[in-house]
């Protein structure tokens, strides 16, 4: 019977890092599906990569700067530090460049989503507001329950206006897809806060002032059309 294999045993394709010198160390940069798990391991060959892209630029410079003087006897040491600044100069980077390619136009589309998904909630929020100002201003227009004789019951009203009046100032905060929605939108927060500040029994001569101040202003057309136009089934 075959035993279980152990989870703790590291996958014998998967080179040890600690365990490989430099010349490894730069293929692996070639092979990231090699790569190990573990994070010290990938922080290392990252560092390394960072040094790879640095050096595969100036690394010819570098070089001739660093060279000796004629007649100069070369040391081990030295032999050394020039064939790594020729290695790293040498290594291919079209991986990591086409990698870096991949990874930059995925932050840009990313961003651009992001862009569209919040002008979308943002537009969503606005065609709210302007029909439920206009089912607010058709509720007005009807005969309410009286709280007593000469007072007519606005409770209901009277609350979804300071609902609205919240949301108006919420959409003000965040500007307005069109420059004409935010005029509709003040001329609309004016009328609500009245509304809102009354109480909850208004006498019928004031709420007839409330009722012909909405008409002189067209607000029940103007929101209507606004909504239309945000949703786009034009003006």
């Amino acid at each position: 019977m075959t035993a279980a294999p152990n989870p703790q045993r590291p996958d014998p394709r998967t080179p040890d890092v600690g365990t490989l010198d430099d010349a490894r160390r730069f293929e692996l940069l070639e092979q990231p599906e090699l790569w190990p798990e573990d994070p010290a391991a990938q922080t290392e060959l990252a560092q390394l990569l960072e040094l790879h892209l640095a050096l595969g630029s100036h690394g010819p410079a570098l070089a001739a700067e660093l060279a000796p003087a004629p007649r100069t006897r070369w040391s081990g040491s030295w032999t050394l530090a020039a064939a790594a600044v020729i290695l790293l100069a040498l290594i291919p980077s079209a991986f990591t460049l086409q990698r870096t390619q991949r990874l930059r136009a995925l932050a840009q589309d990313t961003a651009r989503l992001e862009q569209l998904a919040q002008k979308r909630t943002q537009d969503r929020a606005w065609i709210a507001f302007f029909r439920q100002s206009t089912a607010l201003l058709q509720n007005f227009e009807q005969n309410p329950t009286l709280c007593k004789k000469g007072e007519e019951d606005r409770r209901q009203e009277r609350e979804m206006a300071m609902t609205l009046l919240e949301a108006s100032h919420q959409l003000a905060a965040q500007g307005a897809p069109l420059q004409e929605a935010e005029a509709i939108r003040a001329n609309l927060h004016s009328w609500l806060a009245e509304v809102a500040f009354e109480d909850d029994c208004l006498t019928v001569e004031r709420a007839q002032e409330l009722r012909q101040w909405a008409a002189a202003h067209n607000l029940e057309t103007q929101a209507e059309r606004m909504e239309r136009r945000l949703r786009g089934d034009g003006a």
